[in-house]
């Protein structure tokens, strides 16, 4: 006889994967560009469509959804940031002009790409230990993690963007206009 007081167990229903946008798509790919750039192994483009995925609606009864969506990102750029990681040798702005950016200066980095970082960190790690003194991680909203991610695919999108880039947005620009 089964007990209907009783949680459901875990995994009965699948979830459909995710779909991500064009950019989205376009920004996997440049992910593991620069991840095989530097010869690893791990794919941040997975780690990007888990983080999506964790934040989703039909995820919405995981509790530690924020943190787990926000540990993915903070993987992502891990290996670039962290002391710990001693297989990359360019570090923090290097590993982005080691790929090919244009756009990734020392500002650049410590004005976007370090404060995200830091805001991951503090996420995945449930504010233990906040970079911010004024974080609060049992007052962060699903919302305010949504534009993080926003935040996190504008920046790197910036920062992984190269000259050949550049020079394909000149073209559309050029095919574009009045004759």
């Amino acid at each position: 006889m089964e007990d209907k007081a009783l949680p459901q167990s875990i995994g009965i229903n699948s979830l459909l994967p995710i779909r991500l946008s064009d950019e989205q798509e376009d920004l996997c790919k440049r992910l593991d560009e620069w991840h095989t750039a530097d010869g690893l192994q791990i794919r941040p483009s997975e780690m990007f469509r888990g983080a999506v995925f964790a934040i989703r609606d039909e995820c919405d009864n995981n509790p530690d959804r924020i943190a787990q969506s926000a540990n993915s990102l903070r993987e992502i750029l891990y290996p670039f940031i962290s002391r710990q990681v001693k297989k990359i040798t360019n570090k923090k702005e290097k590993a982005f002009d080691g790929y090919g950016s244009v756009t990734v200066d020392q500002d650049f980095y410590l004005q976007n790409i370090e404060p995200l970082w830091k805001k991951l960190n503090d996420l995945a790690h449930h504010g233990v230990n906040p970079n911010d003194p004024n974080f609060n991680f049992l007052s962060f909203k699903l919302s305010d993690f949504k534009k993080i991610i926003v935040e996190f695919e504008k920046n790197m999108n910036v920062a992984l963007t190269r000259q050949l880039d550049v020079h394909r947005q000149l073209d559309e620009i050029l095919a574009t206009a009045p004759q």
